[in-house]
């Protein structure tokens, strides 16, 4: 074989090896990725850099950043501008030291917020304004985020510090009605507190808390995932037995992975609760890894929560003269024998399972670390769909279709430079905004942003966006059109799709191009959707070409410009049953000077091809 052919060899493999790759990754490539050159993202930057940090929704275009010493007002205005403004943060009662944010919740209309800041071994929770003016301020023993302030109650967690590992409960400015859990014989890690009440019912409002709990025998899973039930109405044991401790406190194994296969995810990561219209049909979201570090996505019945903890039984299996965890008038008065029983952290026997025992909706080898849902509603005879928001190590988002069949990633936002590690998500439904943060700064990233798809029809329909339709009668990508959501048929677009389609004016005014003889020239074809299939054709015959190392362009270089080389050039994007044409050119041979169209782009590619070329 000659050096010459052992190169070209050498070169289809490369191709051959990276198609083979992009098959394999196409379940878990996004279908349009967008930068910052292609969305014009609002950012706010923060005065100081933080390692931690908490965001809490304001009004509207308002956002509260916060963690370590430093409290942030962020106001993303209509036109553009975002303004911030550093808030001021209390350490006590008499003095504005160095501290830390340990809690940092809703506080109503009158004070936004409520911080817990916590300095030596003294803490201080208040009621705070913009302005950094606190009000009904109170000391706090122990716990932090994640944390819940409901009504004049606040609960919060304590994780990693084993044997005060657990919820804690203070009631608002007063110190009656504390609680405090029971001596942890385990690391456990909290993840999220969601309140669940009962319409009918007051006494049976219930806490779970969803966390991560580390084991301490042999077991090979290092890690169980768990939910727990807390009664708000608990006020704790006799003065014998659990006295100001949880008396209602049960715990259930989540479940999550695919049984057939023995492969559970059992670290829990973070979870979020897409709330139903009535509250009966909450959904929870869990986003868990294995020891392969591979995550996935489990969905949750509140409904079957509920069920699991009040039909299964508890083990260690005991006869007891009433069922453990009931929510009650006075837990005080509750039989000694039952109060013994909860001391030991009963759990359920029954697990609880994804809706239907199903499967994860989304498995994927991306280390995903947040996790928000939104729901968008459907129109005409169609119903809404939940999307996931996903976010990734490498600094960018995944906006991603949830399906029965399976996960359909719209779009890949890139809201940071590559790498940046995201702190934390918040989702502002009601506004279909996502915001992200780094340690210096807050990203919003607007959901319902349609013109990412270049008033394109079948661009448009193909992104399968729940957010965006096409306006038929406008010809726009519109939050308004009709939408093709469940098998982004394009058939319902206006314009023919048989026909060739350029995809903008400036590239057909490019169609023409003349080349030197004997020069290296290339053609760069723009890649936007990242599900479909793209090729360069000469006069109709398919072309060898290359992807840059971004994945944005489709580059078919030609190293000696002959007689053989004139003609027109296509760039084909093949997606389903839809074919388009996104550019085309017409080359034609001149006499003159050898030189290559000056990029940095093609100087890489070029001396890619030169080394494998003859």
């Amino acid at each position: 074989m000659s050096v010459a052919m052992g190169r070209t060899t050498l070169f289809v493999l490369i191709l051959l090896g990276i198609s083979l790759l992009v098959m394999v990754e196409t379940f878990h490539t996004a279908r349009r990725k967008l930068t910052k050159d292609v969305v014009s993202f609002r950012r706010g930057k923060l005065e100081e850099p933080l390692t931690t940090m908490k965001l809490i929704l304001g009004t509207k275009g308002d956002i509260y950043a916060g963690g370590g010493q430093h409290l942030s007002h962020l106001s993303f205005h209509k036109e553009g501008s975002t303004t911030v403004k550093k808030i001021p943060i209390k350490c006590d009662k008499h003095s504005s030291q160095h501290c830390s944010i340990t809690v940092m919740q809703p506080g109503g209309h009158k004070h936004p917020l409520f911080v817990c800041t916590e300095k030596n071994e003294g803490a201080l929770c208040c009621y705070q304004k913009v302005n950094g003016s606190t009000h009904d301020c109170t000391d706090v023993y122990g716990g932090g985020e994640p944390a819940l302030l409901t009504g004049d109650v606040l609960y919060t967690t304590q994780s990693g510090v084993k044997d005060k590992d657990g919820i804690y409960r203070k009631r608002l400015p007063t110190d009656n009605d504390n609680m405090t859990p029971p001596s942890s014989r385990s690391d456990e890690r909290y993840v999220k507190i969601v309140e669940r009440r009962n319409k009918t019912d007051g006494l049976q409002d219930k806490l779970y808390a969803f966390y991560t709990e580390k084991n301490q025998d042999q077991n090979p899973d290092i890690y169980t995932p768990r939910v727990s039930q807390i009664c708000k109405a608990d006020l704790g044991g006799s003065k014998d037995t659990l006295q100001f401790q949880w008396t209602s406190q049960l715990s259930s194994r989540l479940s999550c992975g695919d049984p057939s296969r023995k492969l559970f995810y059992t670290e829990l990561l973070d979870v979020a609760v897409l709330p139903s219209e009535d509250g009966g049909d909450d959904r929870v979201y869990g986003l868990f890894k294995n020891g392969w570090d591979m995550r996935a996505v489990c969905v949750y019945a509140m409904k079957d929560i509920d069920s699991t903890f009040s039909n299964s039984k508890t083990k260690p299996t005991e006869t007891l003269s009433k069922r453990p965890g009931e929510c009650v008038q006075d837990s005080k008065r509750l039989p000694p024998d039952l109060l013994k029983y909860m001391k030991r952290s009963p759990e359920m026997v029954d697990w609880v399972r994804p809706i239907g025992g199903a499967v994860p909706v989304l498995v994927s080898h991306r280390h995903y670390s947040h996790i928000q849902v939104d729901h968008v509603g459907g129109t005409g005879v169609q119903k809404g769909h939940n999307i996931l928001l996903l976010s990734m190590e490498s600094g960018a988002v995944h906006k991603v279709l949830e399906n029965s069949t399976s996960p359909f990633i719209i779009a890949e936002y890139h809201p940071f430079e590559p790498g940046t590690r995201i702190l934390s998500m918040l989702l502002d439904s009601s506004e279909k905004k996502l915001y992200v943060s780094s340690s210096g700064e807050v990203v919003q990233i607007d959901l319902s942003d349609c013109s990412v798809y270049e008033n394109q029809c079948a661009d448009c329909v193909l992104a399968r966006d729940p957010y965006c339709g096409w306006d038929s009668v406008n010809k726009i990508c519109t939050s308004n059109g009709t939408r093709n959501v469940l098998d982004g048929s394009y058939e319902t677009c206006a314009e023919p799709q048989s026909a060739p389609q350029i995809s903008n004016a400036k590239e057909r005014a490019t169609d023409l191009q003349h080349v030197s003889e004997s020069s290296k020239h290339y053609l760069a074809c723009p890649i936007r959707s990242h599900h479909a299939k793209y090729c360069w054709k000469q006069n109709g015959k398919e072309k060898q070409s290359l992807e840059d190392d971004k994945q944005e362009q489709l580059v078919l270089l030609i190293d000696c410009m002959g007689s053989a080389d004139e003609g027109r050039y296509e760039c084909e994007a093949r997606e389903g049953e839809y074919v388009k044409t996104v550019v085309a050119y017409q080359l034609k041979m001149t006499s003159g000077a050898a030189g290559l169209k000056s990029s940095p782009l093609a100087v890489v590619l070029l001396t890619l091809l030169l080394t494998l070329a003859c």
